[in-house]
């Protein structure tokens, strides 16, 4: 099982990245990740105006996968999340759905132990350990780590934890994964604009799909009973419609109903939800049971 250290770190996605480690198809990484502060803050003293920004949402990788192409799949499977013994949350003025009320910046530090986090003295929680900062490289731009596209990157959606395969298109050769910005929890929504930012070891399973019968235009999440579309726009308005579209058009190409009665069923058993808030490109999902889409057996990417 290679290993990738939390030194070998991009801060954007683009065309001409060069992997840290090459794999095949099948191969088991350990990735380890820093937090989104790049490690900057150590303790409640330092604030987030001391961050150097062109140093935050630092992605480990990126990982080659051999034979990989465009327009093939790459499934990336999350086996395990472990992370750190500490996470840290900031509050900033003017910043976030809150930033009316913060008046000055301030940083939390929260201990991470035995499977929960201690938020106060009298405030415990289990621990929700979920992936912030996933992708691969686009094939036409540059995208900060700290942006979601097409490719991607920042999509801040907790449905992508323990157990979750996320389904991405192959843009440039040997597809380059990579990810970070792991949180031990997050709220839909990232209300404050961070979560419980931590440093943590990622285990993950890579699999590479050759002419697939499906090409996700954006990643596709899949958990044991359900699929998941994750949509970004300008508005959450923007964002929720790609995300139904997608959804939509991933069950036109699986099943036989019209598009119709695909509007129907999703808005029967569907749930649109707001994934983040806080950034330019806001993100949104929408989770459909398999148990909807008829025989599971015939997803195949």
């Amino acid at each position: 099982m290679e290993t990738i250290k939390r030194s070998n770190v991009i801060y954007q996605f683009g065309p001409h990245s060069h992997p840290v480690v090459e794999v095949d198809s099948g191969a088991i990484v350990l990735v380890e990740t820093d937090d989104c502060f790049g490690s900057q803050i150590k303790s409640e003293k330092d604030l987030v105006t001391s961050v150097d920004f062109s140093r935050v949402n630092p992605a480990t990788g990126p990982i080659g996968i051999r034979g990989a192409s465009p327009g093939d799949v790459l499934t990336v499977e999350i086996l395990e999340i472990d992370v750190g013994e500490k996470g840290f949350m900031v509050g900033i003025p003017n910043e976030g759905a809150f930033g009316h009320l913060i008046e000055k910046p301030v940083t939390k530090e929260i201990a991470v132990r035995n499977g929960k986090f201690r938020f106060s003295d009298t405030l415990l929680f289990p621990v929700n350990p979920m992936v912030g900062v996933i992708g691969v490289c686009p094939s036409d731009r540059v995208v900060p780590c700290g942006e979601i596209g097409d490719h991607g990157g920042n999509m801040d959606a907790k449905v992508i934890r323990e157990g979750a395969k996320i389904h991405f298109l192959v843009r440039v050769e040997g597809a380059m994964l990579a990810l970070g910005d792991v949180h031990a929890g997050m709220g839909d929504g990232e209300a404050v604009i961070c979560g419980i930012e931590t440093t943590a070891e990622v285990k993950v399973k890579l699999n590479l799909t050759k002419s697939p019968r499906i090409e996700p235009q954006r990643p596709i999440v899949e958990l044991d009973d359900k699929f998941i579309t994750i949509g970004h726009g300008s508005s959450l308005d923007e964002a929720a419609s790609t995300a139904l579209n997608d959804m939509a058009k991933l069950m036109r190409e699986i099943t036989d109903m019209d598009y119709p009665e695909i509007a129907m069923l999703i808005s029967a058993v569907g749930d649109l939800r707001v994934c983040q808030i806080v950034d330019p490109q806001k993100t949104a999902r929408v989770e459909m049971p398999k148990s909807s889409l008829g025989n599971p057996d015939r997803i195949v990417f």
